[in-house]
């Protein structure tokens, strides 16, 4: 970014190719991680919104906590400071991998309805053992007969 001083005591700055160039890259790649599934979205948290007290949020929006950890959002809320996303499970589930859990999946819960029904590729913990969702808004529990769930680890 380049600076350049006009009068006394005003500082007007202009942004650089490189800069317009890096800024417009970081916006593509924000957009383009929207459209990642779950387990690939926790791989870049950072490129998601960071989680902020006082907003209002709808079920299933990805947020990013500090540390770039992404969690969805189970049901629509206005965020409180003293409702941390790492602390209230009722409102946030932490996706994928954390720094803390290297080897986190969420366990499963019951879905209330579509907005937070699992999605193809969802990975949950249910009974000790480790199962993917084989299809999209699947609100059934991983030991529910049919072909619903892919048992991968016991």
């Amino acid at each position: 970014m380049r600076a350049e001083q006009r009068q006394r005591g005003l500082i007007v700055y202009e942004m650089e190719w490189e800069d317009r160039v890096r800024q417009a890259m970081e916006q593509m790649l924000r957009l383009s991680a929207q459209s990642l599934d779950d387990q690939q979205a926790a791989q870049v948290g950072a490129l998601f919104p960071r989680w902020e007290a006082g907003m209002t949020y709808e079920a299933g929006t990805r947020l990013a906590d500090e540390m770039g950890n992404l969690y969805k959002v189970v049901q629509s809320h206005t965020s409180q400071s003293d409702w941390p996303m790492e602390g209230t499970p009722a409102l946030y589930t932490c996706l994928g991998v954390t720094a803390e859990e290297p080897d986190s999946i969420p366990d499963w819960r019951q879905p209330t309805g579509a907005h937070d029904a699992y999605q193809k590729g969802d990975k949950v913990r249910y009974g000790g053992k480790i199962y993917r969702s084989l299809m999209d808004g699947n609100a059934y529990a991983p030991d529910t007969p049919g072909e619903l769930w892919e048992l991968l680890e016991e």
